[in-house]
């Protein structure tokens, strides 16, 4: 990763904020790092603008401080760390995978009320798009082990909304398991009903529904529990595919 330069014109929303650690709500749209494509106007510029040296110090080998990411167009909570410290001591909760995350998702279809399970073991492969190639996740038995929690919160005639919480941290995984059970994720660009994967020219436009709501994890001032409200944009799709709950204010 490049060294960031920081970027004061974007938007910084913060939903938890101590010395040792942040977290941001990341906009729909947004790049969590910089890249080749977006050198100055992903959240690590706002960040830097904001914390300035204290990312800068931390270094390429601790990602300037991000614990992790998010694909472009979904929305919601990513941290930071601020200290060495609390990188490395966050850090290996991620890689521990006791750090809890849930996420909302909009589907297309209408699920059963109730809990599900999915395990499906996921495999990473590199696949021709528009843009040139693009990394996917398929389905694979002899792939690592993944695994979903889905609990569905409301219903309307064509959609609905459930809660989701990774148990492992596979590239796309929810997008894929919930795919996998025929529920896709609306605007879902890559991964269509059964987990098939949508050729790029036939791709939907619009909103992805998916959005990192909770994020919770242990560190040196005590449990960080944070929350990010859902975008304008999530909101809105939600309320196109006629869904309503309290997790969305209504």
């Amino acid at each position: 990763m490049p060294q960031p330069s920081p970027n004061p014109r974007l938007r910084l929303d913060l939903v938890h904020e101590d010395e040792h650690v942040v977290v941001a709500n990341k906009a729909p749209g947004m790049v969590t790092e910089p890249g080749t494509s977006h050198r100055d106007d992903s959240l690590l510029n706002a960040l830097v603008a904001h914390y300035g040296g204290k990312l800068l110090r931390l270094g390429e080998r601790r990602d300037y401080g991000l614990l992790h990411r998010l694909d472009r167009q979904t929305s919601g909570c990513v941290a930071c760390a601020l200290s060495p410290e609390a990188y490395d001591a966050i850090r290996a909760q991620f890689e521990a995978r006791s750090v809890d995350k849930r996420y909302l998702a909009v589907v297309r279809g209408r699920m059963r009320p109730g809990p599900t399970r999915v395990e499906r073991n996921l495999v990473e492969k590199r696949v021709a798009a528009a843009e040139g190639t693009r990394l996917v996740s398929v389905i694979d038995r002899e792939g690592k082990p993944a695994a979903t929690e889905v609990e569905v919160l409301a219903t309307s005639a064509s959609h609905t909304l459930v809660s989701c919480t990774p148990l492992t941290g596979r590239l796309h995984q929810i997008r894929v398991h919930l795919a996998h059970l025929g529920f896709p994720i609306a605007g879902d660009p890559i991964y269509g009903k059964g987990a098939t994967l949508i050729p790029s020219s036939k791709a939907p436009e619009g909103t992805l529904g998916l959005h990192a709501w909770t994020l919770a994890f242990a560190h040196a001032a005590g449990r960080v529990d944070a929350k990010a409200p859902p975008s304008r944009k999530f909101l809105e799709l939600a309320a196109e595919c006629g869904l309503a709950h309290a997790s969305l204010g209504a």
